[in-house]
């Protein structure tokens, strides 16, 4: 029988980091854990399993639902701003299509045990953008609708994904 866990992406970047440390100080779930990079003492402790890899990675995201049944994902993982900016094919690659690969990987594992996989993937600042200094001083608040323009391809990926 495969082990229950919850599934988090880019889990050593910063909002990562402490979802992995959160969950695991305060809750009872197995928590399996994937990023790039190698993960610190001070997580592994708390996973039942740290998977250094690549969301892009068909072969790894099989393999892992070959040996646990994922119930939840925080899908973390992206290519930020600035390192978008210079590498826009990898970022697509990264955020939109590791957005997809997940997303099929939610749906697999729903139909195999009967019931939705809980997907969180947050929003970010970049996905809005303001025509002027002028708009972004006048406004307030600002609905998920509004100012859809962004500025960098990490925010249009961003935007894409979400919509």
């Amino acid at each position: 029988m495969r082990k229950p866990v919850i599934l988090i992406t880019g889990a050593n970047g910063e909002i990562g980091h402490g979802l992995v440390a959160h969950l695991g100080q305060f809750t009872q779930h197995n928590l399996v854990a994937i990023d790039l990079n190698p993960f610190e003492e001070s997580l592994v402790k708390y996973c039942t399993a740290t998977i250094v890899g690549d969301i892009l990675d068909e072969n790894l995201l099989q393999r892992l639902v070959s040996e646990y049944e994922v119930h939840e994902i925080y899908h973390l993982a992206a290519l930020l701003s600035t390192r978008s900016e210079y590498t826009p094919t990898r970022a697509h690659r990264v955020n939109v299509d590791g957005m997809l690969n997940l997303l099929q990987l939610a749906h697999e594992q729903s139909r195999w045990h009967g019931h939705p996989v809980k997907f969180l993937f947050p929003s970010s600042i970049a996905a809005y953008g303001m025509p002027d200094r002028t708009t972004k001083n006048k406004i307030h608040r600002v609905r998920e609708t509004e100012f859809n323009f962004p500025t960098t391809m990490y925010g249009c990926n961003k935007l894409y994904c979400e919509q």
